[in-house]
């Protein structure tokens, strides 16, 4: 194997196939490593309730290593973002409310 790559690209061919294999799993890489990076952090988890840019209200229904899948309450709908585009988002959880200032200290 190592010959027919020196013969077909010269010394630099494994370098080359290396190279190529990269760039063809770049956007795989990028798109599991968004979703290791949300899933691993503890700001959201499934069925929090959360506003998207600020105006849209969803449920978060499925977190997994490539992509997050959302309700939209206005549209009734499932919204489904790739999680290397997720980050792009402005996503804000709806935190529950406290009768006075001493519970939300706790």
């Amino acid at each position: 194997m190592e010959s027919v790559i020196t013969q077909y690209f010269g010394e630099w061919g494994g370098w080359i196939i290396g190279a190529l294999i990269a760039l063809i799993a770049k956007d795989s890489i990028t798109q599991f490593w968004s979703g290791f990076r949300f899933l691993m952090g503890s700001d959201f988890d499934v069925d929090d309730i959360v506003y998207i840019n600020g105006t849209k209200k969803a449920r978060i229904i499925r977190q997994g290593i490539y992509k997050t899948t959302f309700y939209v309450y206005d549209h009734e709908r499932k919204f489904i973002v790739p999680n290397d585009r997720l980050w792009a988002l402005n996503i804000e959880k709806q935190l529950p409310k406290y009768e006075d200032k001493q519970d939300a200290i706790k």
